[in-house]
């Protein structure tokens, strides 16, 4: 008998302190983790192979729907990511402890593509042409252009880089004309696709 009140007043001091006996088994604490580059559909995560988590375009954080216990493994991981991206998991694997989860994330970047074109009647410098923030200066007698590439050395990129994210929009306009003459671009708004955007044409007159 007095082994039987021992074995109760185990089980009662276990129920009251949770993390003494290993944690609740409902769990008392989120996952979660912030996020940042997520611009479509298709970032789906799991928690050790669980149930998945869809995480919507432009979120900027995640939250599992089961709470964790302390003392709790969790890793997480990519089920599938968007297909304009590449996606990284931070700090996704670890154990919850009674000071909390440490930081999570999961950062994307977009894929990078070219914006070029041709030059037509160009016979004075400079030209600037401008995307966004993005700035390039033109030489004389060009043909071509790409965004990315110094006019001056092929092999040295530019001071910011010139190429876009697939899905994003860009949208080339004329900063300077050339002295005496008249540049136009046509092709010069669209939004990123899977390859380089290369129908792009600058005339001079």
């Amino acid at each position: 008998m007095k082994n039987l009140y021992l074995r109760s007043a185990v089980a009662l001091a276990c129920a009251l302190s949770l993390a003494a006996c290993g944690g609740d088994d409902d769990g008392t604490m989120q996952l979660r983790g912030v996020v940042e580059g997520v611009t479509i559909d298709g970032l789906v995560l799991q928690n050790k192979g669980g149930a998945e988590l869809k995480v919507e375009p432009f979120a900027s954080s995640f939250v599992f729907p089961n709470l964790i216990a302390v003392n709790t493994e969790y890793d997480i991981t990519f089920k599938s990511i968007p297909s304009n991206a590449t996606c990284k998991m931070i700090n996704g694997k670890g154990k919850s402890s009674n000071y909390g989860i440490g930081q999570i994330g999961v950062s994307c970047t977009l894929k990078p593509h070219d914006v070029k074109g041709k030059i037509v009647g160009l016979t004075t410098e400079p030209l600037v042409i401008i995307n966004g923030t993005h700035r390039l200066n033109i030489r004389a007698n060009q043909t071509t252009f790409n965004l990315r590439v110094d006019p001056i050395d092929e092999k040295k990129p530019v001071p910011m880089p010139g190429q876009v994210g697939e899905t994003q929009a860009y949208g080339l306009s004329v900063l300077q004309q050339p002295p005496g003459l008249t540049c136009r671009i046509d092709n010069a708004i669209g939004i990123m696709g899977k390859t380089d955007v290369d129908n792009i044409l600058i005339t001079c007159n």
